[in-house]
């Protein structure tokens, strides 16, 4: 796919025109005045006007453009490129003042405005350093700043109380107190700037991509640099074109070469513990100072700097404790079932394969599978809000009947499991038959009692099996035969039935594929028909299945729904939906990228959180982002699904109405939901309205109801010229199919104007 306006189509990919012939030109400029600054190359020594001023000047008004253009051209991490191009710039303009203005006055003033913008490069690092941090790591971002501000201000404590003698004993008897002080600046900003180069180093670990290591590489020979100029400066020793200056340079070209360097963001973000040692660490050198205070002469700036430090890391200590709490807590959440409060999938697993490992050679321990007989009848008939409070109701049913020694779980919509410790066969049945007895009494879902039945596998180690997934498998598949016989409870016999054995297999071996990445996106076009232009695309799931190779949607998302795999599922898709229109945005393709939901997705309360965070993490704009509600969601639970709609909409995520004209059709949610962006129309109408008048008039009724709610119509299913005129006159503004493109990798959509493809037979 070819990018427009010379955009890149992501950092460390091609490279837009513009920034090779900079990056080319640079290299040249270094390389060039660096040779003049080769000990015994200059047939005079001194100030050159041609190779000091011009040359010298040019590569770093070079090296500033080359930065500059990276947040003009790539939306992607645009902020903290436009911090760095700031204190390129920064560099670039004290060089100009230096030459123009400061070089011309006799005696020249020092301190002086080159000095001014000079430093201000130091402050616009600092931010754009700051900004990687936060944007490599999630949570704790606050006290991540504190940690550096405590760091930097140990350093720059510790740099003035130890060079500000040696600083003044360098210069001249009288010498004026800001002279002093810009001389100063220079070193404690670089140790400051160390600081925060190497926490952010530690935050990346051994994923650090080249871009942080040029950057880097840059401030660490600045840090050098200003240490010899500082030197220099004080005794009068600086000259001009020399390889200290030659190094500036370089260190300069290092920071726009990170511009262009790879910079790909792990697949995950990192959480970093809440520490409480680093903070500690920077207030006993703070602390230190300030007992050195009473006993010698130190700087007031010094003492102030180390009372601020120790001030700040007291404040990041007690956050840090608090963050321990509330680590703790998430990760006992992390554990639980939001719904019922009981152990989730995860802490039964963990728990299952401790007991197992635990269990001595003629130990027992059994597991109970637990299903609901027709919980999809109660969601159908009342509504997925009394289906939820079931479930709330069944928890204390299962933990009554169990020590407080046993795990009960819920392992997925209305699956749940129970651990016995110690338990063999027998003490395995009495538990099942006290759990069914318990459910004989009906559950009060609202103004009704409502009897619910329940199935029960069971399997006992080490007789059903040893391993916990072996365990947990028999286990199912006794429950499925159970509840298929209607027997109400059996063990596992040893006989594997076919049908169990398969849905157990597609289950895991669905959630293992989510896991490892085999879930793949095609994405088909939606093609304006007033202009013929690619205006958005909407992703379709794949399964690149290694042996059965690619699985379309119909062959995998009714065991993820059934299984409680949606979520999971769901994020998945959504992640790789996002990551992908946000390089297409960054390559200067601003298309809306269209996703379906579910109804588990929408009624799950954590999934605009989800939407939002992952449009952040990519930096896409929630307008880019298009979610597809069909319309069983409204009627399943509409005063939950208006809550997630309201805070997608005030994100900025627009919304469709998939399958417009297939589900319940009620108007009263098109009059409710006034942010709804449009309606899309079942490729069962659309396909054949040329030959069937009836679905014609449906489909000219529908856009006519759309365009008088200040709706848009996207018309799927377009696979003829004849269609695709026909929906052109009645004012349908978008449609895809197979007439345009079928559905295809991200790297083959092609944007700009479609030449319609040959009708499909």
């Amino acid at each position: 796919m070819q990018s427009s306006g010379g955009a890149p189509r992501a950092p460390g990919s091609s490279l837009p025109w513009t920034a090779r012939v900079g990056l080319v030109l640079l290299a040249v400029e270094v390389a060039a005045f660096t040779v003049t600054t080769i000990p015994g190359v200059r047939a005079h020594e001194g100030f050159s006007p041609l190779i000091d001023g011009w040359l010298q000047g040019g590569a770093y008004v070079t090296a500033a453009l080359v930065v500059s253009l990276r947040p003009l051209l790539s939306r992607i991490d645009r902020a903290i490129w436009c911090w760095m191009a700031a204190a390129v710039l920064s560099r670039a303009l004290g060089f100009v003042l230096f030459l123009a203005v400061v070089r011309t006055e006799q005696p020249s003033p020092y301190p002086s405005v080159a000095d001014a913008a000079w430093l201000a490069m130091y402050v616009y690092l600092l931010g754009g350093l700051v900004g990687l941090a936060r944007l490599r790591t999630r949570g704790l971002s606050l006290s991540l700043v504190l940690d550096g501000t405590v760091g930097a201000l140990a350093a720059a404590a510790v740099a003035v109380a130890l060079l500000y003698r040696s600083v003044v004993a360098l210069m001249a008897p009288g010498t004026p107190g800001g002279e002093v002080a810009v001389d100063l600046a220079y070193p404690v900003l670089d140790l400051m700037l160390l600081v925060v180069i190497i926490a952010l180093l530690m935050i990346f670990g051994s994923r650090t991509p080249p871009a942080v290591w040029a950057l880097a590489t840059g401030i660490v020979v600045f840090a050098v640099i200003d240490g010899v100029f500082v030197y220099q400066s004080a005794t009068g020793t600086f000259r001009p074109g020399t390889l200290l200056s030659s190094a500036a340079l370089m260190a300069m070209a290092a920071v726009a070469l990170a511009a262009w360097l790879p910079d790909d963001k792990p697949a995950n973000r990192r959480e970093p513990l809440p520490n409480v040692v680093l903070p500690a660490l920077f207030a006993l050198v703070c602390l230190g100072l300030l007992v050195y205070a009473t006993r010698r002469q130190v700087p007031v700036l010094g003492v102030l700097l180390a009372g601020a430090g120790v001030a700040v890391a007291i404040a990041r200590t007690g956050m840090s404790f608090r963050a321990v709490r509330s680590l703790a807590e998430h990760r006992r959440e992390a554990r639980t079932d939001e719904l019922t409060g009981l152990a989730n999938r995860r802490a039964f697993d963990e728990r299952l394969a401790r007991a197992t490992a635990a269990r001595p050679p003629e130990g027992r321990l059994a597991v109970l599978a637990i299903d609901l007989d027709d919980f999809k009848a109660v969601n159908d008939t009342l509504g997925h809000h009394y289906g939820d409070e079931l479930l709330r109701l069944v928890a204390p049913r299962l933990r009554q009947v169990v020590r407080s020694e046993d795990t009960v779980a819920r392992l997925g919509g209305d699956e749940f499991a129970v651990l016995l410790a110690g338990a063999d066969a027998e003490r395995a049945a009495q538990v099942a038959e006290r759990l069914r007895a318990g459910f004989r009494r009906p559950f009060r879902l609202g103004p009704r009692a409502q009897t619910v039945s329940v199935s029960v596998g069971i399997a006992v180690a080490p007789d059903d099996g040893q391993e916990p997934v072996e365990l947990l498998q028999h286990a199912d598949l006794e429950m499925y035969e159970t509840k298929r016989g209607r027997s109400g409870r059996a063990r596992h016999h040893g006989a594997l039935h076919a049908a169990g054995r398969a849905r157990l297999e597609t289950t895991d071996r669905l959630r293992r594929a989510i896991d490892d990445g085999e879930l793949v996106l095609h994405y088909q076009p939606q093609v304006s028909l007033q202009t013929g232009t690619v205006v958005g695309v909407e992703a379709l799931v794949r399964w690149q299945h290694p042996e059965a190779g690619v699985l379309l949607p119909a062959a995998f998302l009714p065991q993820a729904e059934s299984a409680g795999l949606m979520p999971m599922l769901t994020r998945a898709v959504l992640a790789q939906a996002v990551r992908q229109g946000a390089l297409w945005h960054g390559a200067g393709n601003p298309v809306t990228v269209a996703v379906n939901l579910s109804v588990t997705n929408l009624l799950d309360p954590q999934f605009p959180g989800l939407a939002i965070a992952l449009l952040a993490d990519a930096g896409m704009p929630g307008s880019a982002l298009e979610l597809e509600l069909t319309e069983d969601l409204f009627m399943a639970d509409p005063a939950r699904a208006r809550t997630a709609i309201r805070t997608l909409l005030e994100a900025g995520v627009s919304l469709v109405i998939d399958d417009y004209g297939t589900g319940y059709s009620s108007l009263g949610y098109l009059r409710d939901l006034r942010d709804i962006r449009g309606l899309k129309l079942d490729r069962s109408f659309v396909t054949h309205m040329d030959a069937d008048p009836r679905a014609e008039a449906i489909v000219e009724s529908t856009v006519t109801l759309a365009h008088s709610l200040g709706m848009a119509v996207v018309a799927e299913g377009v696979e003829t010229a004849p269609v695709r005129d026909r929906l052109a006159a009645l004012r349908c503004e978008l449609a895809q199919g197979f007439l345009f493109a079928p559905a295809q990798p991200a790297d083959e959509v092609v944007f700009g104007v479609l030449e319609p493809a040959r009708p499909v037979p």
